[in-house]
């Protein structure tokens, strides 16, 4: 969520106020459009979504592209065999179906990464009838670093029984020098993921490499890790039909599809494309029929003010809860709660899960405080970046980072204390033209020591490195990032839909938006600005840092809003005044309120005109 950018009287700068600007417009692609019957603001929509470059190689078939986009299905999904090595890990992955060893899924901690592993298992177990004693996970962990790390390599080489093949999903591809740890031990492994391939090339000593990533690799570049082993293993399906293992009319892997939408969802990749639009808008569909205990369990939690769940539902509501379990608790927890296999344990396990959320939200609390303070200390106004050095839980640094880089409008690196001679460190780019994993990459060229381990894609990547590396890392981070933007002192930016008309803001609206579902990174939820008159207001919450208004269009239509983390603390004074007529960017949103809808505008920024 973008943060208010008001800065309170002790901090030694005051922050600029955004630049609220409006998204860029394709009038071709609005036209195209509205060939396909959509109303002039969701034309509008797609056009602000679309450019004309995103055809580039479709001209011919614009407004057939442009359906499969915004109509998103299944059978619309680019074909496995663009997948470049999809074949060949298919093959060593039957192999190992046919022997009599382990099958080690090695995966990350994060919900991609679980995800992943539910994927994998679900495929080997359910679909190819593989014994579960012989699957063995190895989910990683966030207090030891991204990928196959020395501690993975520790427990894999600890199993006590033959290992057929380890299978990794949503990591591997930086991790070189453990696999071939691995490899030396006789214990081959398959790669599956869809990170970015470092300089040295895809991991040497791995039997097979599958990324969208890696040179002469057709598929789409966009997927998410769980999209990946998805793929692979339906390809596997294919190889153990034409072994003869399975019959030609054994199902196909579709309804894998209701977790890896969550995954996509969850790892904000570009969901933009065809195949990510298509997985998650099939996932939702499988996910609202409630079938899956998982589901069940949600539902009863959390049932959306009784509506269907969407990509924000997923985001906010489920991603948040798989994470809470790798940031302070155990991860097994997610992946147990994903395979439940009655509502009864759905819900203990997501009652642990929601345990673990909240402690995870006291902690954020905390290290919050301290990133602010260091925040402060800090910034100047011709900062490109913000490191920040914490004590606290690492599971949590990617939210700090992202809470601060917002409210600065900088690339931010929070990074937490080991307290092993390590720093670990969570990067977002909050700018929309900055490469976190480029600018990593780079710096490692001008430090071979800088990093223990880094890994991560353009707008959010994490590392390792020893502490008394801090102040080199960042400066390198900062001229990194300067390099990047060609000395331009970044601004933040908010962009809108533009502006609505006063007789537009009903609780129709909504359905009108909502047509174009699934919404999230590169599709964003429409936000839009617009001047209104404010009548009154209050601070509400329980933290005293919300604030209600009771707004008036330019016809006279009163609107109700609320502004959430309007204040930095509470007891703060309130920068607004009744009578004011305020500039205002809004995601509009239903209110449900003693048995009644209506239309309420949930901003996001709001300043004095």
């Amino acid at each position: 969520m973008l943060m208010n950018a008001k800065a309170s009287s002790h901090k030694p700068f005051e922050l600029q106020q955004p630049e609220i600007v409006e998204r860029p417009f394709s009038q071709k692609v609005f036209d195209a459009a509205n060939q396909l019957g959509l109303t002039q603001l969701q034309a509008r929509l797609v056009a602000m979504r679309l450019s004309d470059e995103d055809f580039e190689n479709h001209d011919n078939n614009m407004s057939e592209m442009l359906e499969k986009i915004v109509f998103p299905k299944l059978r619309h999904l680019q074909h496995p065999q663009n997948l470049k090595n999809a074949d060949q890990a298919a093959k060593h992955i039957a192999d190992a179906i046919l022997s009599d060893g382990q099958i080690v899924l090695a995966t990350d901690y994060d919900t991609d990464g679980v995800t992943s592993a539910w994927v994998a298992t679900r495929a080997l177990i359910d679909y190819f009838h593989v014994p579960e004693e012989r699957i063995t996970h190895v989910l990683g962990d966030r207090k030891s670093g991204y990928g196959i790390t020395d501690k993975v390599v520790e427990r894999i080489l600890a199993i006590d029984k033959k290992i057929d093949l380890v299978i990794s999903a949503d990591q591997g591809s930086s991790d070189e020098l453990r696999i071939k740890k691995l490899a030396d031990k006789g214990i081959p492994v398959c790669v599956t993921d869809h990170h970015q391939i470092p300089a040295n090339g895809i991991p040497e000593s791995a039997i097979c490499t599958v990324n969208p990533q890696q040179e002469n690799c057709q598929y789409d570049k966009t997927v998410a890790g769980c999209f990946v082993i998805f793929l692979v293993m339906g390809q596997t399906r294919n190889e153990l039909i034409h072994r003869g293992v399975l019959d030609a009319s054994a199902p196909s892997l579709k309804d894998l599809v209701m977790n890896v939408s969550l995954g996509t969802v969850a790892d904000s990749v570009s969901l933009k494309g065809v195949n990510n639009r298509a997985v998650v808008q099939a996932g939702l569909t499988m996910m609202n029929e409630l079938k899956h205990p998982s589901w069940q369990a949600m539902h009863a939690l959390n049932d959306n003010n009784n509506r269907p769940f969407n990509a924000e539902y997923l985001g906010f509501q489920v991603a948040t809860r798989i994470n809470a379990a790798s940031r302070v608790s155990d991860v097994t927890t997610a992946f147990r709660f994903l395979n439940a296999e009655d509502f009864y344990q759905a819900q203990q396990m997501l009652d642990q899960l929601e345990a673990d959320n909240l402690n995870r939200r006291e902690q954020q609390e905390s290290m919050l405080l301290q990133a602010k303070q260091t925040a402060e200390s800090i910034y100047h106004p011709g900062k490109f970046t913000l490191v920040i050095k914490m004590q606290g839980n690492a599971g949590i640094q990617g939210i700090i980072a992202s809470r601060v880089g917002e409210q600065y409008g900088l690339p931010t690196i929070a990074m937490t204390d080991l307290q092993d001679g390590f720093l670990a460190g969570s990067g977002r780019g909050i700018i929309s033209n900055i490469d976190l994993r480029e600018a990593f990459q780079w710096m490692s060229e001008q430090d071979r020591e800088l990093f223990e381990s880094m890994g991560g894609h353009k707008g959010a990547a994490g590392c390792m490195i020893p502490i008394d590396k801090f102040d080199s890392f960042s400066e390198l981070f900062e001229q990194a990032i300067r390099e990047q933007l060609d000395n331009k002192v970044p601004r933040l930016q908010i962009e809108t839909d533009g502006e609505l008309e006063p007789w537009q803001l009903t609780p129709a609206l909504i359905d009108e938006i909502n047509l174009l579902e699934p919404y999230g990174r590169d599709w964003p939820k429409p936000l839009f600005h617009g001047k209104f008159s404010l009548k009154s207001y209050r601070v509400v919450g329980q933290t005293q840092t919300h604030l209600s208004f009771n707004l008036a269009t330019q016809d006279g239509r009163h609107l109700s809003a609320i502004f959430f983390n309007a204040l930095d603390s509470e007891g703060d004074p309130i920068p607004y005044q009744a009578g004011q007529e305020i500039l205002c960017v809004y995601q509009p949103a239903l209110n449900h309120y003693m048995g009644n809808t209506n239309l309420q505008i949930r901003l996001v920024h709001a300043e004095a005109v």
